[in-house]
C-alpha cells in the first residue's frame, strides 16, 4: 500500500515537473510554439506523408522538390517510427496534419526521456528525489532544449537511458536476455529519423559496457539486432544515398573553452527570445541546471569510484569524439566515406549530458542519505517561502512578453542564486520528516522546473511567441492572392520556381511542386544539371535563371513566384515571355511562363505526336501516347533506383535523359505508358524487419518466462 502511494506521488510530481517546464507550449496557455526546422522542414515532410495516406497510397516518392526524390529513403521523415503513426491516427479526420500534434509528439519525447531516465536511476537503487532531479538534468537541461526543433534528435536522445538500463540489468542478472530493451531502444532511435544521433547512441552504449567484456559483446550484438529491425528504413535509404555526393560533416571539434560556459551560466551569451537570430554565432545553450552542478560538485567527495567507472568511460569516449584532440578523430573519419557523412562533432555533446545526469543523481543521493537531527521548523518554512518567491519571479520574467532572463554576468548571478537556494533546500530537507519533507521536496522540484522553464522556453531557437502561422492551411497561401493560388494549383503537371522567397519547402504544404528545395538528398547528377541552369546560394539551395527558356521547359516550370525587391522581379516584369497573373496586389507576385512545357512529353517535339494524362500521383504517372514515327517519351522526374516503366503493360527499359530524368523508347501508334516508383529496398527491408521483430518478440516472451520462474523459485525458497 505504501509503495503504491509512493509511486502515485512520484508519478504526479513528475507530471507537474514536466508540465511546469512546458507551461508556454501546452493548452490552455500555448503562448509560444517550436519554430525553425520543426515548423519549416519536419512538419512539411510529415504532413506530406500524412496527405498520401489520406489519399489511400503509401508515400514512397517525394514529388514536391528537386524534381522528385525518394521519400521512403529520407530518414528524417521518420516514416517507420511507430509513435508517428499514432499522431497520424489522431489526425484522421483532418484535412491537414495539426502542427500542434507534431509539437506534442516532441514534448511527449521529452517526458519519455525524463521517465526512462528516472526508471533507470531507480533501478540503480537511488532514492526517488535524486532520481527525479537527475532525470530532470537529462530531459530538461540545455542539450535537449536546444534540439526541440529537430525531431530526430529529440527522439533518439529520449531512448538512450533505456539502453543503459538494459546493460545494467543484463550485467546484474548475468544474462543477455534483458538486452532486448537495448535492441528496442536502438531501433527506435534509428527509426526516429536522424542517423548521426543513432551513431552517438551506439558509441554511448559500447563505452558504457566496455568495462565488462561479456556486456560489451552482448551490447554489440543487441545493436546489430536493432539494425536488422530497422532494415525497412536502412535499405531504401541506401538506394537514395547511391546518388548523393559524400560530404565531410564532422567539423573540427567543439574545443573552444568559452563554449562550455553555458553549462554553468545558462544565458551568458544572450539567447533571449527577442535577441536577433544572428547574435552570438558559434555559441549554444547547454545549461545543466542547479541539480546537475550541485550533484557533480558533491560527487567529487566520493571515495569509491567503482560504480561510476562505466559512466566515466561513457563521458570520456563522447568527450573525445566531440572535442577532437590533436585532430585525431577527424583524421580517422576522413578515411571512411560512411563515417564522414554520419559523424558530427557537436552531437556527441549528448553523451556529456547523458553521463552528467546519473553522476549528478549519485552525488545528490550521497548527500541526501546523510541524516541530520531534526531541524527547526521555521527554517523549513522560510526555505519554502524563498523557493516560492524565486519561482514566481521566474515565471514573470519568462513570459513571452516579459523581459527575459539576464545575460552575461547577470546570468552568472542568476545561476549562482539558484544554486545557493538549491543547496539550502536540500540541506534543510535532510533534517525534515513527514508532511513537511514532502512539501519541501515538491517545492524543490517545482523550483527546479521553473529554473529550466526560464532558461529553456525563453530561447529563440526553441520558442517563438504566438500561435503557429496560418500558412499551414492548404486552401490558401499567405502572401498570394487566393484566385491566383487556385489558378496555379489547377495545373499540377507543371512546376513552380521561387525567386529567393518564399522558401521552396513552403510550396510542399500547399500542394505545389518545385525544381528547388532544401534537403540533404540532393543528388550529384541533379546538382550538375542545376549548375548549368541556375546558381547555388548554399550547398542545397539554388536559384533558377528565368532567362534560360530551354532550362525552364526541361524542368517543367510554368510559374515564377517573386516579389518587388527580389533579384529577378525586374527582368520578369519586362520579359514578354512572362505574364503577370492578376490580381497582383498581394506581396508575392506570380508570373506565368507562356511557352511552358509540362513535366512529361515527347523528347523530340513533333506535330504528329501527342500525350494525354490518365493517371497522376507521385508514385504513378500514366499516359496515352500517340505518334506516327515513334520516339523517346520523357518524364521530368529524377531517375532513382525503384522507377519502372511499361508500354501496354510490358516492361520497358528506362534511359537517362539530360543525365537526370527518365525516358523510354515508344514504337509508332497509340500506346499506354506508365512510370511507377516501387522501392525494392523497402520491400526487402520490410521482410527482414518483420523477421527481426518476430525474433525480438520471442526473446521477450522467453525473458518474461525466465523472470516469472525465478520469482516462483525465490518464493518457494522463502516459504
Amino acid at each position: 500500500m505504501e509503495r503504491a502511494f509512493r509511486l502515485r506521488t512520484v508519478g504526479l510530481l513528475s507530471l507537474i515537473f514536466t508540465y511546469v517546464f512546458f507551461l508556454n507550449y501546452l493548452p490552455p496557455f500555448k503562448r509560444v510554439h517550436i519554430p525553425f526546422d520543426l515548423e519549416g522542414y519536419h512538419y512539411p515532410l510529415v504532413n506530406y506523408a500524412f496527405q498520401a495516406l489520406r489519399e489511400g497510397r503509401f508515400p514512397e516518392w517525394d514529388a514536391a522538390q528537386y524534381c522528385g526524390i525518394s521519400l521512403v529513403g529520407n530518414t528524417q521523415v521518420a516514416l517507420f517510427y511507430p509513435p508517428l503513426w499514432i499522431i497520424f491516427a489522431a489526425n484522421a479526420g483532418r484535412e491537414a496534419l495539426s502542427y500542434q500534434s507534431l509539437q506534442d509528439l516532441v514534448l511527449a519525447h521529452v517526458w519519455l526521456a525524463f521517465m526512462l531516465c528516472y526508471g533507470w536511476l531507480r533501478y540503480k537503487r537511488l532514492a526517488e528525489l535524486p532520481s527525479a532531479l537527475g532525470a530532470g538534468v537529462f530531459a530538461f537541461s540545455g542539450y535537449m532544449m536546444l534540439q526541440l526543433q529537430h525531431l530526430g534528435l529529440v527522439i533518439g536522445y529520449a531512448w538512450m537511458p533505456l539502453g543503459l538500463w538494459s546493460i545494467d540489468q543484463a550485467t546484474e542478472e548475468q544474462s543477455w536476455r534483458p538486452l532486448w530493451k537495448l535492441t528496442l531502444g536502438s531501433a527506435m532511435c534509428f527509426l526516429g529519423g536522424y542517423t548521426p544521433t543513432w551513431l552517438v547512441f551506439a558509441v554511448c552504449m559500447l563505452a558504457y559496457a566496455a568495462w565488462r567484456w561479456k556486456a560489451l559483446l552482448g551490447t554489440a550484438l543487441a545493436l546489430a539486432a536493432s539494425l536488422a529491425i530497422a532494415m525497412v528504413q536502412i535499405l531504401p535509404t541506401m538506394e537514395a544515398l547511391s546518388l548523393k555526393a559524400p560530404e565531410m560533416k564532422y567539423g573540427s571539434g567543439v574545443n573552444a573553452p568559452g563554449y562550455y560556459l553555458s553549462y554553468l551560466a545558462p544565458n551568458y551569451f544572450d539567447f533571449g527570445l527577442h535577441v536577433p537570430v544572428g547574435a552570438n554565432p558559434g555559441r549554444d545553450y547547454v545549461y545543466l541546471g542547479a541539480p546537475g552542478l550541485f550533484g557533480l560538485l558533491y560527487l567529487l567527495r566520493r571515495r569509491g569510484w567503482r560504480d561510476v567507472g562505466p559512466l566515466l568511460a561513457l563521458l570520456a569516449a563522447t568527450a573525445f569524439v566531440a572535442t577532437n584532440p590533436f585532430g585525431i578523430v577527424s583524421q580517422v573519419i576522413g578515411h571512411s566515406t560512411l563515417l564522414s557523412q554520419l559523424v558530427r562533432d557537436w552531437y556527441f555533446l549528448a553523451g556529456l549530458t547523458l553521463a552528467a545526469a546519473p553522476l549528478a543523481a549519485l552525488g545528490l543521493n550521497d548527500y541526501l542519505r546523510q541524516t541530520r537531527p531534526p531541524g527547526r521548523v521555521w527554517v523549513a518554512y522560510i526555505t519554502l517561502v524563498l523557493l516560492g518567491g524565486w519561482s514566481v519571479r521566474g515565471l514573470i520574467i519568462a513570459r513571452p512578453a516579459g523581459p527575459g532572463p539576464p545575460a552575461g554576468l547577470g546570468s552568472v548571478m542568476e545561476a549562482a542564486v539558484m544554486l545557493v537556494l538549491f543547496a539550502l533546500a536540500v540541506y534543510v530537507l535532510r533534517a525534515q520528516r513527514g508532511v513537511l519533507r514532502t512539501y519541501l521536496a515538491a517545492s524543490l522540484l517545482a523550483t527546479v522546473a521553473v529554473d529550466y522553464h526560464i532558461h529553456g522556453t525563453s530561447k529563440r531557437f526553441n520558442a517563438v511567441g504566438g500561435q503557429v502561422s496560418g500558412a499551414l492551411a492548404r486552401n490558401s497561401f499567405v502572401g498570394i492572392d487566393d484566385a491566383v493560388y487556385r489558378q496555379v494549383r489547377a495545373q499540377p503537371h507543371y512546376r513552380v520556381a521561387v525567386d529567393r522567397h518564399p522558401f521552396p519547402y513552403e510550396l510542399r504544404l500547399h500542394g505545389m511542386r518545385t525544381p528547388q528545395g532544401f534537403d540533404p538528398l540532393l543528388t550529384v547528377p541533379y546538382r550538375k544539371l542545376i549548375d548549368s541552369l541556375g546558381s547555388f546560394q548554399t550547398d542545397r539551395d539554388f536559384d533558377i535563371d528565368s532567362a534560360n527558356r530551354d532550362g525552364l521547359r526541361l524542368l517543367g516550370v510554368r510559374y515564377f513566384v517573386t516579389y518587388e525587391r527580389a533579384p529577378q522581379y525586374s527582368r520578369l516584369s519586362n520579359d514578354p515571355a512572362f505574364r503577370l497573373l492578376e490580381p497582383s496586389q498581394s506581396y508575392y507576385k506570380v508570373f506565368e511562363f507562356q511557352n511552358a512545357r509540362p513535366s512529361y512529353g515527347w523528347v523530340d517535339q513533333d506535330l504528329n505526336r501527342s500525350a494525354r494524362v490518365t493517371g497522376w500521383s507521385p508514385e504513378r504517372r500514366a499516359f496515352i501516347v500517340r505518334s506516327d514515327t515513334g520516339g523517346r517519351f520523357g518524364l521530368s522526374e529524377q531517375f532513382f533506383p525503384g522507377w519502372h516503366a511499361t508500354i501496354d503493360g510490358i516492361p520497358a527499359r528506362i534511359e537517362r535523359w539530360s543525365g537526370v530524368f527518365q525516358a523510354i523508347r515508344v514504337p509508332p501508334g497509340e500506346h499506354r505508358v506508365e512510370f511507377d516508383f516501387r522501392s525494392r529496398g523497402l520491400r526487402v527491408g520490410a521482410t527482414v524487419s518483420l523477421a527481426a521483430l518476430i525474433g525480438l518478440w520471442c526473446l521477450v516472451r522467453r525473458s518474461r518466462r525466465g523472470t516469472a520462474k525465478r520469482s516462483r523459485l525465490a518464493e518457494y525458497a522463502a516459504g
